[in-house]
């Protein structure tokens, strides 16, 4: 289970890391110009970790998964990203919380793109061990409110296995995310565990004519707790 959460990337969007095996081809068989960057920093305080990845497609985010041929090359902070090929995908990974830093990928004719993102903390609230079923339950995070680009997700999972139930905020200015009554009825009785999810998704501020995708995403402590 906590590998399936550790390569889920751009939620709600195409998504940047997929569970099964994938084929790459090599990049400098494509018009540069046409290649689709997706990048995620993302910190996963259960194991006080960040992880810098980068994915490159050719055309779009639906695209032929592209492996960086020399002098291609993606960095961040200045750090050479490593190529997994049974995911297609690029990694770098740092002990610790990195809240912030810069990616950087040079094509094969020499053309860079930098991209810096943020990650922005966000916690459970004191206190909290019991939500009740019996109706919606608003759960306020301790952390800044969501303003431009920023999203919340909170997935729930009850003692049942495939009873997960997914719970999403994204509206400006908000500092809590409803847990509606008709998927908090989904989940059993008992114990189970709260994963909450906060991303910022700009847009790109250099990147080729086919475009791409960047996010910062910090997970807090899994929570566990009693559904009533």
């Amino acid at each position: 289970m906590k590998k399936v959460f550790l390569i889920l990337g751009f939620i709600a969007s195409a998504a940047m890391f997929v569970l099964s095996s994938c084929e790459s081809e090599n990049s400098s068989d494509v018009n540069q110009d046409r290649i689709y960057c997706e990048y995620e920093l993302y910190y996963n305080a259960n194991e006080d970790k960040t992880y810098a990845w980068a994915r490159f497609k050719f055309g779009n985010a639906l695209g032929t998964l592209l492996q960086l041929t020399d002098p291609s090359e993606v960095r961040f902070n200045g750090d050479l990203l490593t190529f997994k090929s049974t995911l297609a995908y690029y990694e770098k990974d740092y002990a610790g919380f990195v809240q912030t830093g810069t990616f950087t990928w040079k094509d094969t004719d020499g053309n860079e793109f930098s991209n810096t993102i943020t990650i922005t903390p966000t916690d459970y609230p004191a206190g909290l061990d019991t939500i009740s079923r019996a109706q919606a339950y608003e759960l306020f995070w301790v952390g800044d409110s969501l303003s431009a680009n920023h999203s919340v997700i909170l997935t729930a999972n009850g003692i049942n296995e495939g009873d997960a139930q997914v719970f999403t905020q994204t509206n400006l200015n908000s500092k809590s995310i409803i847990m509606t009554y008709n998927k908090l009825q989904i989940l059993a009785h008992g114990n189970g565990t709260l994963w909450l999810d906060r991303s910022y998704s700009p847009d790109l501020t250099q990147q080729t004519s086919a475009g791409g995708a960047i996010k910062g995403r910090y997970r807090p402590v899994n929570k566990s707790v009693f559904f009533d």
